[in-house]
């Protein structure tokens, strides 16, 4: 099964910032846009694994995040990873970083404490938006980015960090939740 560790946000903060982009989607080019149920902030991912290794990740996450206090966070403007030159993924930021960071480096920790090797690069505060396959024109690019620079959710709480198995299906991904830590309130 294919897992990963990730924290989702509140309904109306996610309707607000799609909202928003629905505005402009018309007039930008192709891609792949995250469906709203979909969106959260990954803090690893670990590919295929066992069955078997859920009781251990959860015992080893429960233990690891024991102490994190929940905290408070908006999300904030935009932009594009690598860059906006080669923009292969579209995303709105979070504001602070510093907690999701510090979340991600005690999971990710976690994780290979128990063995385990993370699947992909190092972690980036932001809320994927969508994936690009071909580059887009310049004048795109900004759009996107004007559109939001100015943006900034109502704050919300995270309070729980979530394992999920995800299965891979032609109308896109179905994530379902197998564990969740509460952080200390």
């Amino acid at each position: 099964m294919r897992l990963f560790i990730a924290t989702s946000f509140p309904e109306a903060v996610l309707r607000e910032v799609n909202e928003r982009v629905a505005r402009i989607r018309s007039r930008l080019p192709a891609a792949s846009w995250v469906k709203p149920e979909a969106q959260h902030v990954t803090f690893a991912f670990l590919g295929e694994q066992p069955q078997s290794v859920v009781p251990q990740l959860t015992a080893a996450l429960s233990d690891a995040l024991r102490d994190v206090q929940a905290f408070d966070a908006t999300l904030r403007a935009a932009g594009f990873f690598p860059n906006p030159r080669h923009a292969r993924v579209g995303w709105v930021g979070l504001d602070p970083e510093a907690p999701f960071t510090r979340v991600a480096d005690i999971v990710r920790r976690a994780v290979t404490n128990e063995g385990m090797t993370l699947d992909g690069g190092d972690f980036k505060a932001h809320l994927t938006l969508m994936r690009i396959r071909d580059r887009w024109p310049p004048a795109s690019i900004e759009l996107f980015t004007r559109s939001l620079h100015d943006y900034r959710s109502e704050p919300f709480r995270v309070e729980r960090i979530t394992l999920y198995s995800s299965q891979l299906h032609p109308n896109g991904a179905i994530h379902t939740p197998l564990h969740e830590i509460a952080l200390t309130a």
